[in-house]
């Protein structure tokens, strides 16, 4: 690397710092406000976010009026008057969505990688769980916010304090997801341009090789799937590993208190488990110290429908504008009164959001496991959905949908890719059959398509 080239790596990092330790201050304050000064700032920034996207996006105009709502009528209206904007909208739109240059926003799909778009920020896409993946765009000022927001959930209570002592952070992350994910986003580019220190298990890797893996580190983040986080227990309580962080930050799935507070006792740390998804990084978090979830209104403007959907506008992403963006996750005892101690909407929790994992007996007659959304990596053209049951020990059912009738040319391709999954995991032994529906039923009490079933569940 050249001496000018260098200068401007050292130029961005220190502006990207400058940046991450700015919006950490502004959310600090946040945390000792009012609820009612935070409501009102999220409705002005919401409005702000709606009348950016009404100039810049043809797909908001045209949305608007064709439910009879001009530019004059922007901001003389409740937010509810306003229609939604669904996923599918989303894949179908996505370059009259995005605020980049055409040739980007024309990235191929089935590229399923974190894209770095040098100078504007990343492409990611969702996990496909509910449908075929879709793709969403992060400018790199909104990763920094999203950042920022995680030095929140370090700074906002429990009884374990980070301090600039514990500086480089030094993290140990179970993934169980692939690289294109949004959570992978944070970690391994936000890792990295922090020089922390981090250990990164795959969840492919096999459970007997996880000490090995982590040996003398210590972190002081542990991070990962509350299923992971679990299993790394179990790995704790046996004396294989001696980790104590002081803040475990899990996401994904649903957890109970005494499920964080076991956790908190096993590692000698706080639990937080924050909530996001691909569409918006950071939306609240529960935590050991406190009962049910925050949801931050000063990052998303946040509203249910009448089935108590979530329906979120982030405010720190105007390069990819998503307003009243409809979710399927169903919020419990959703309130915008104060519940202590922080002052942002409250749930008692979500509906819907747990993933199992699938527990096989391996070659060596051992058990270990496959996260669903490992498997979700499986990328076959062709296939628009997929769902895993479990049969027993050792064999699995894979549910593809698809409009291709060369049913037995997917299945050939999807093997391929799954039987390479499983030789990694000493799994070859482990069968698997497939089946192809018309369509996948969803789960009556959810509305979502489960990943997972067990054989008894279906």
């Amino acid at each position: 690397m050249n001496l000018k080239t260098d200068c401007t790596t050292m130029k961005a990092e220190a502006d990207m710092l400058t940046g991450m330790i700015r919006d950490s201050r502004t959310y600090d304050r946040h945390n000792h406000r009012n609820i009612e000064e935070n409501e009102s700032e999220s409705l002005l920034l919401f409005w702000k976010r709606v009348r950016e996207a009404y100039q810049h996006s043809s797909f908001y105009r045209d949305l608007y009026r064709a439910h009879g709502i001009g530019r004059e009528d922007l901001g003389h209206m409740r937010p509810d008057q306003l229609p939604v904007v669904t996923k599918d909208m989303v894949r179908a739109e996505f370059p009259r969505i995005s605020q980049i240059p055409p040739v980007l926003a024309h990235t191929p799909v089935k590229d399923r990688g974190v894209k770095l778009l040098p100078g504007i920020g990343y492409l990611v896409h969702t996990s496909g769980s509910t449908g075929r993946p879709a793709r969403y765009l992060y400018s790199n000022d909104a990763v920094t916010a999203m950042e920022a927001n995680f030095v929140r959930l370090s700074t906002a209570g429990g009884r374990y304090i980070i301090s600039f002592r514990d500086f480089p952070i030094r993290s140990l992350h179970i993934a169980a997801v692939g690289s294109g994910y949004a959570s992978m986003l944070i970690l391994k580019h936000g890792l990295r341009d922090y020089r922390c220190q981090s250990v990164l298990i795959d969840a492919d890797t096999p459970l007997d090789s996880w000490p090995q893996k982590i040996g003398t580190f210590r972190p002081n983040y542990l991070s990962g799937y509350p299923s992971c986080i679990r299993l790394a227990a179990q790995l704790e309580r046996q004396g294989r590993i001696d980790i104590h962080p002081r803040k475990i930050i899990t996401g994904g799935e649903p957890m109970t208190r005494a499920q964080m507070n076991e956790l908190a006792e096993v590692f000698g740390g706080d639990v937080i488990n924050y909530y996001g998804c691909t569409e918006s990084l950071f939306i609240g978090a529960g935590s050991s110290w406190y009962d049910g979830i925050y949801l931050f209104d000063d990052v998303n403007y946040l509203e249910t429908d009448a089935m108590n959907r979530l329906i979120i506008t982030p405010l720190v992403n105007p390069a990819f504008p998503l307003i009243r963006y409809q979710m399927n996750d169903i919020m419990e005892d959703f309130t915008r009164e104060y519940v202590p101690p922080l002052p942002y909407p409250h749930i008692r929790r979500i509906a819907g959001r747990a993933e199992d994992l699938l527990w096989f007996q391996n070659e060596d007659g051992r058990r270990d496991f496959l996260h669903p959304l490992f498997l979700d990596d499986l990328d076959v053209q062709g296939i628009e959905q997929y769902q895993f049951v479990q049969d027993s020990s050792t064999h699995f059912t894979i549910r593809c949908v698809s409009s291709q009738p060369d049913h037995a040319a997917l299945e050939a391709a999807a093997r391929r890719q799954i039987d390479g999954m499983l030789n990694k995991k000493r799994m070859g032994n482990v069968t698997y059959a497939f089946v192809f529906p018309d369509h996948l039923e969803p789960d009556p009490k959810t509305g979502k398509i489960r990943m997972v079933l067990s054989a008894g569940n279906q």
